[in-house]
């Protein structure tokens, strides 16, 4: 009997909607893409992660065996076809189905739109986060469709529905990125295949350790970054429910009914962000912010590819 409740009560914390479910994850070998697939592991998800670095990806697949989880790492990059090909023929071959993509995978560049670099900014991150999102996207949707189910996740930002300051060219591609999830919803809408896309307000990953604290669009100087777990619980509640778009922090969601109802009443609200004691209100400064969170972790070493 006492052998019986064990199981039971083990039972009980396997979440029968991802329990064997494939989820795979590009940009998975740190920040975001590394919380979600260890997210979707906890949750008894069988993982193949993509991204450039091999070394990392080893180390997150390791954890996601700690586990108890199953996972496949396949480096990757996702701007190249053929490169996503054997991804996603590798996942096949492993596992024989694809239930959820998470594409995560991209860059972001900080600067004003007077500055030289800006156009090639603009190329640069049209290229790793939304054709890299596209390449894979059309190599797993006849998978989805000949499954008859699937679910498919783009990160896209608050950024993709209200751009700031100095970072024109990263939003440029987030609202791209918006408008590719909006369009390809409608398009999967007659059969079971669903499309979420998430769009996070600043968040502690290294996409932008590199930029100086006074290049940072100015609400982000002072700004507490999310978590990536933050995202990655957001993201796994997205699939579960199926949602069709998440924004986070909740408050965030202010910003962008101004900015729908005027873009006027969105720049005031993007003013005000930038003093501490607005953005303090509204719950977007109560902590160290993103220089302050970033800097007190490791940087990451730099590997070939």
């Amino acid at each position: 009997m006492a052998i019986r409740c064990i199981y039971t009560k083990k039972e009980e914390r396997m979440n029968p909607f991802f329990a064997n479910k494939v989820v795979l994850v590009t940009g998975a070998s740190r920040g975001i893409g590394r919380a979600v697939a260890l997210a979707f592991a906890r949750e008894g998800a069988q993982l193949v992660l993509a991204a450039r670095s091999a070394d990392r990806l080893a180390q997150v697949e390791s954890e996601i065996r700690d586990l108890n989880s199953e996972a496949l790492s396949v480096p990757t990059d996702v701007t190249s076809p053929g490169a996503v090909t054997a991804l996603v023929d590798a996942a096949m071959n492993r596992f024989g189905r694809i239930d959820v993509l998470v594409n995560n995978a991209g860059i972001g560049k900080v600067g004003g739109i007077e500055s030289a670099a800006f156009e090639d900014d603009v190329r640069r991150t049209l290229q790793a986060s939304l054709f890299g999102m596209i390449n894979v996207t059309q190599r797993v949707l006849p998978i989805l469709r000949q499954q008859g189910s699937g679910t498919i996740v783009n990160m896209s930002s608050v950024m993709g529905r209200k751009a700031f300051s100095r970072f024109g060219s990263y939003a440029i591609v987030m609202h791209a990125v918006s408008a590719f999830s909006d369009s390809l919803r409608q398009e999967v809408a007659s059969g079971d295949i669903r499309v979420s896309v998430i769009h996070p307000a600043l968040t502690a990953t290294d996409l932008l350790r590199e930029a100086e604290e006074a290049e940072m669009p100015p609400p982000f100087r002072h700004m507490t970054p999310l978590s990536s777990e933050d995202v990655a619980r957001a993201v796994v509640a997205a699939v579960r429910s199926r949602k069709r778009r998440v924004v986070l922090p909740r408050t965030a969601n202010m910003l962008l009914l101004g900015e729908a109802l005027s873009p006027r009443i969105g720049d005031l609200i993007a003013t005000a962000l930038t003093l501490r004691p607005i953005a303090r209100l509204l719950g977007m400064s109560r902590g160290k912010t993103y220089h302050e969170t970033i800097l007190s972790h490791p940087k990451p070493m730099k590997r070939p590819g």
